[in-house]
């Protein structure tokens, strides 16, 4: 067995990956428009097809700010909008679509995701949800190992923030983020295993791949994983989010929890504290109740609310944030806890429109267009 190489960066870099939903203004409904958007964008090399049709992704560049990161998506985001405008189909961002049936979607024409939908069957077809995920550099892979390890102990506070999955074929799921738990169904998803170096990363991806469970590194889909190739940590766990500051806001957490573990990975330090069993616990806790969740803190059962663990995290990483110029946008944290997640504000328009499913849609995408400020580019 050979070490895959781990293309280590000297900066903590960071970029992120947006998953969009294609809807049909009229019907509210997604609408399989991927394929007909990239023919537009003519080889516009930062949006790519997903796994459906009805969903289109967003790469940013590897940026060194959040600032930085911030200009790089508004561009992309800005070249997107205005080509799918033009082919009448509106875009908005959360984890799941609140009506929208999986069963009437249709697969990307993409060779990849075909042979991963025969392989996997009904439940990669049920895998109609929309993720926000963000990636850092690290040095090496056994610090992205030893970093992996200590993210384990905040994804539910990352969870929790990012709730926008509330609602699943115009039913409440009950869930502040129903889409983990649709997630959770396919192979080589969730939590990750405890791994102690890059070494046994590597037998782990060799094992899978000779046994036929893989293909590819590209197909362990944890909540967190390695990735190789771009030399980074990938947080995978978080709902997509409509609002731009939301997203700047969890890649600047992102960011600034990978630099902090990853400084106390060089100082010697242990990184990642709680047992996996309680990890899984709060996970649900965050997917259950999002904000509103306690979540255990030590093998005793002491819990806190998420609000306080997060303020105290946020205290903590706060000479790291301002080192890395991401402290301005982590401010943000505390307005997501004043005015709710976008599971909450859904939840609220819900009531207040009686169970008007296209209010909520529609909520969806004007948060998603005023807060990119879009409307005024299709202003004549």
């Amino acid at each position: 067995m050979e070490l895959i190489n781990f293309n280590g960066s000297k900066n903590h870099t960071v970029g992120v990956e947006l998953e969009f939903q294609l809807i049909d203004p009229n019907s509210r409904e997604l609408t399989s428009a991927t394929t007909k958007i990239l023919k537009e964008l003519d080889g516009y090399p930062y949006v790519k097809h997903e796994l459906f049709e009805s969903v289109i992704e967003i790469n940013s560049t590897p940026c060194m700010t959040i600032d930085e990161l911030k200009v790089d998506l508004q561009k992309h985001v800005q070249v997107l909008y205005q080509t799918a405008s033009k082919l009448g189909v509106k875009l908005s961002m959360a984890g799941t679509n609140p009506i929208s049936n999986w069963a009437h979607q249709t697969i990307s024409p993409l060779e990849r995701y075909q042979d991963i939908a025969n392989k996997i069957q009904m439940p990669v077809k049920r895998m109609l949800i929309f993720g926000l995920h963000v990636h850092v550099g690290v040095q090496s892979g056994d610090e992205a190992i030893a970093v992996k390890s200590g993210l384990m102990d905040y994804l539910p506070h990352l969870l929790a923030l990012s709730a926008s999955s509330p609602f699943w074929v115009k039913r409440d799921s009950g869930m502040e983020s129903y889409r983990v738990k649709i997630l959770e169904t396919l192979p080589t998803t969730g939590l990750p295993f405890k791994l102690n170096n890059w070494e046994e990363f590597c037998e782990l991806v060799y094992v899978l791949k000779k046994a036929g469970t893989i293909e590819s590194i590209r197909e362990i889909w944890w909540d967190i994983r390695p990735h190789p190739a771009f030399g980074t940590v990938e947080v995978r766990i978080c709902d997509a989010v409509p609002l731009l500051d939301d997203v700047l806001s969890l890649a600047a957490l992102i960011q600034s929890l990978v630099a902090f573990l990853a400084n106390q990975y060089r100082m010697g330090e242990e990184t990642g504290h709680l047992p996996s069993f309680l990890i899984r616990e709060n996970k649900w806790r965050a997917a259950r109740h999002g904000i509103n969740a306690n979540l255990i803190i030590n093998k005793l059962g002491d819990t806190v609310p998420i609000k306080q663990a997060v303020e105290r995290l946020l205290t903590d990483m706060e000479p790291t944030a301002k080192e890395l110029k991401a402290d301005s946008s982590l401010a943000n944290i505390n307005k997501i806890f004043e005015r709710g997640t976008s599971s909450t504000r859904q939840r609220k328009i819900h009531s207040q429109t009686k169970g008007n499913w296209n209010a909520i849609v529609d909520s969806l995408i004007n948060e998603f267009e005023e807060s990119w400020d879009l409307k005024t580019l299709l202003v004549p």
